[in-house]
């Protein structure tokens, strides 16, 4: 009884600790977008709030997938010109559906990641494209989402795949533990998925 006690304990300060770690990513993440500190390429700065919150959600359960998505798009707002706070909204939405496309349907892998960031993005610049277009006297501006645009969402997905190591790690730093110390506690590998899912 106290072993399990002991490891249930473990488990939860793995969590916490994850889950620390992961809102210091998204807020350096953030800071790193904002403030502008990644260089520019051909005029445009990579969105690095996307990938990130796609990369954890893919990761995460639902839950703190929308709470990671919820604090990434309120910090992205905090900088924005647009006030009407939609960056919140639409990572929120994207970490739930992401979320949910790798609980029920998909494995987690790079390419999935991959498929899944990129709709992500392009979503966003896509609305971004539609909405600043929208502006009276602008009318559709095709020459802008080629050059300015299309080389964001390429810049922007040239970074995914750090995002997904880095919060890979994470994760693997801070909840292979509990997975091994539960196997060799109950002698059952069968055991792992319940040891993750806890």
């Amino acid at each position: 009884m106290l072993a399990y006690t002991t490891a249930r304990s473990g488990k939860k300060r793995n969590r916490y600790l994850r889950r620390l770690l992961l809102g210091l990513l998204v807020l350096f993440a953030a800071m790193a977008q904002n403030v502008p500190w990644l260089p520019a390429f051909f005029g445009v700065r990579a969105l690095l709030l996307l990938p990130l919150v796609v990369s954890i959600a893919v990761l995460e359960q639902e839950v703190p997938a929308i709470c990671f998505g919820a604090l990434a798009g309120l910090l992205w707002d905090v900088s924005a010109q647009d006030p009407r706070g939609w960056h919140a909204l639409f990572l929120t939405v994207i970490a739930f559906i992401c979320a949910m496309l790798m609980r029920y349907l998909f494995n987690c892998n790079l390419l999935t990641v991959g498929l899944l960031g990129f709709a992500a993005a392009a979503l966003y610049l896509f609305a971004r494209w539609a909405l600043d277009s929208l502006v009276p006297g602008v009318g559709l501006d095709f020459e802008a989402l080629l050059r300015f645009y299309l080389p964001r969402l390429v810049y922007t997905m040239a970074l995914l795949p750090l995002c997904y190591w880095l919060v890979r790690a994470v994760v693997r730093k801070t909840s292979r533990r509990q997975v091994g110390e539960h196997i060799k506690e109950e002698g059952n590998i069968g055991q792992i998925r319940a040891a993750e899912r806890e």
